[in-house]
C-alpha cells in the first residue's frame, strides 16, 4: 500500500531528522520517497497493527500532517476502530480537503 502525504516546513534539520527517525522505527513502514513537496510512503499491511497505526497518525499529527490519505483504511474491518467518532484524530482523519 502506498500513503502519499503533503510535507509540512521542519523548523530544523534535527526536526526533519526525527521526522524520518519516526518513520524508520514504525515496522509497518517500508520506505518512502519525496516526490516535489509529498512523500510517498510504502506500509506493508500486514504490519500495519493498532500499534503501529495509532504511531504512524501520533507522527502525523505531531508534524502537523494531514490525515485523510489514511481515511481508506477506516473502510476495512481490520481498522473500523478508526471511524469511532469518540477517536480525538476523528475530525483531522475525515476532514475535507479544502
Amino acid at each position: 500500500m502506498k500513503l502519499m502525504i503533503d510535507l509540512n516546513t521542519f523548523y530544523s534539520a534535527g526536526d526533519e531528522r526525527r521526522f524520518f527517525h519516526g518513520l524508520d522505527d514504525n515496522a509497518a513502514v517500508s520506505g518512502y520517497r519525496g516526490i516535489a513537496r509529498q512523500l510517498e510512503i510504502g506500509i506493508i499491511q500486514k504490519h500495519l497493527n493498532r500499534d503501529a497505526l495509532r504511531d504512524l497518525i501520533a507522527l502525523l499529527r505531531r508534524y502537523q500532517i494531514r490525515l485523510t490519505p489514511l481515511a481508506p483504511l477506516a473502510q476495512k474491518k481490520k481498522y473500523a476502530w478508526l471511524a469511532e467518532e469518540q477517536q480525538d484524530w476523528h475530525g483531522d482523519l475525515f476532514a475535507s480537503a479544502s
